[in-house]
C-alpha cells in the first residue's frame, strides 16, 4: 500500500481490541476501505498475500471475498494476530472434507464449550465425523463429567480424552479466554519474551503434552496432529495452532465465527506453514521470501524476521 493511501487510512489499520464491546465498531471502521478496493479492484480479492505485521494483517483478512484465501508471511511489525470471524457455517463432516481429511490422520477434537451440559450436538457430530472419515480422533473436554460421557459412548473408538477439570487443578496451568496481548518485539523484545514464555509454559505445553500423550511415542516439536477441530465461540486458537504437524496441519472450524476475534502467535503459523480453515475463508502460513520473491528456505536463507522469532522461541520454535 502506497503511503498516499495510508495517510487517507490513517487509524484504521490496528489489531482487533479484545474488548468485545468494541469489535463492532472496528469492524465498521474497515466497510469504507473495504468499498473503496471493491471499486478499485471490480471485486473483492479471492486471494491476498500480506506481509505488513499484526496491524495490517486483520483489514486484508476483512477484505477478503467468501471463500478466499489469505496467505501471509513473517514480519518484524508485531507477532501477536487477530482478525474477526466472517459469515459462514458448515456441518463438521463438510469442515472436515474442506479440509481434505484422510483416513489414518490423527485429530484433536474440542468438545464441551458449555461446562453446564454434557452433551455437546456439534462436538457429538464432529466425533462421529472424523470416525467415519477413518481419523483417530483424540477428545479435550470441559468437564469430567462431559470426559465420562464421551468414554461411555463411544467405548474403544478413541484414542484418548482428557479433561480441562482435571487439569486445572493443577497449580501450574491456567485456561484463559483468548492469547494475552504480546508487545511488539521489535520495541518491547524482553517484555515480549516473557509473556510468549508465560503463556506457553502454563497453559500451550501443559495441554499439547496432554493431548499428544494420548496418541502414544515420544512428544517434542515436530510432532503433532494432522488437524485440530476447534470452535468458533471460543478464542484457543493461539493453542490448536501448537497442537498441529508442521507443513500439513490444519485448524479446522465449521462454527460460526462472524463478529467474534480470534488470535494467535503468528510465527507458530508462517514459520511452520500451518493453515486455518474456516467455512468462509482460510490462512496459510507461508515462509519468508527473498528480496526476488523467491520462495525461501529458513536454512538457506536465514532473515532478521526468522532470528527474531527463534530468539523469542528458542527452544525448537515449538
Amino acid at each position: 500500500m502506497e503511503s498516499r493511501e495510508l495517510e487517507r487510512y490513517r487509524g484504521l489499520f490496528t489489531k482487533v481490541p479484545g474488548d468485545p464491546s468494541r469489535w463492532r465498531r472496528w469492524e465498521q471502521m474497515g466497510h469504507r476501505w473495504v468499498l473503496d478496493c471493491r471499486r478499485q479492484r471490480g471485486g473483492l480479492p479471492t486471494s491476498l498475500i500480506c506481509g505488513g505485521g499484526e496491524k495490517m494483517f486483520p483489514r486484508y483478512f476483512q477484505l477478503l471475498a467468501p471463500g478466499g484465501r489469505l496467505t501471509f508471511r513473517g514480519s518484524l511489525e508485531g507477532v501477536h494476530y487477530t482478525f474477526l470471524g466472517k459469515h459462514g457455517l458448515l456441518p463438521p463432516r463438510q469442515a472436515l472434507e474442506r479440509a481434505e481429511m484422510r483416513r489414518g490422520e490423527t485429530i484433536l477434537i474440542h468438545y464441551g464449550p458449555d461446562r453446564d451440559s454434557k452433551v455437546d450436538p456439534v462436538g457429538m457430530e464432529a466425533i462421529e465425523s472424523a470416525l467415519d472419515l477413518g481419523g483417530i480422533p483424540v477428545v479435550a473436554v470441559a468437564t469430567e463429567e462431559q470426559g465420562r460421557f464421551v468414554k461411555e459412548r463411544w467405548v474403544g473408538q478413541l484414542a484418548g480424552v482428557f479433561s480441562l477439570e482435571e487439569m486445572e487443578r493443577e497449580e501450574k496451568f491456567d485456561w484463559p479466554s483468548s492469547m494475552p496481548v504480546l508487545p511488539d518485539p521489535a520495541t518491547q523484545f524482553r517484555e515480549c519474551r516473557e509473556a510468549l514464555a508465560l503463556y506457553q509454559e502454563r497453559t500451550v505445553h501443559p495441554f499439547r503434552n496432554q493431548a499428544l500423550l494420548r496418541l502414544g511415542g515420544e512428544v517434542h516439536p515436530e510432532t503433532g496432529f494432522d488437524l485440530v477441530f476447534e470452535r468458533g465461540g471460543q478464542d484457543t486458537l493461539g493453542i490448536s495452532i501448537h497442537l498441529v504437524r508442521p507443513g500439513t496441519g490444519r485448524v479446522v472450524y465449521g462454527e460460526e465465527m462472524a463478529g467474534r476475534r480470534y488470535s494467535f502467535y503468528a510465527p507458530q503459523v508462517w514459520m511452520k506453514r500451518r493453515r486455518i480453515i474456516m467455512p468462509a475463508a482460510s490462512i496459510w502460513g507461508e515462509a519468508p521470501v527473498s528480496a526476488e520473491q523467491a520462495p525461501i528456505s529458513a536454512k538457506e536463507f536465514p532473515s532478521d524476521v526468522e532470528q527474531l522469532a527463534r530468539r523469542l522461541e528458542p527452544v525448537g520454535t515449538r
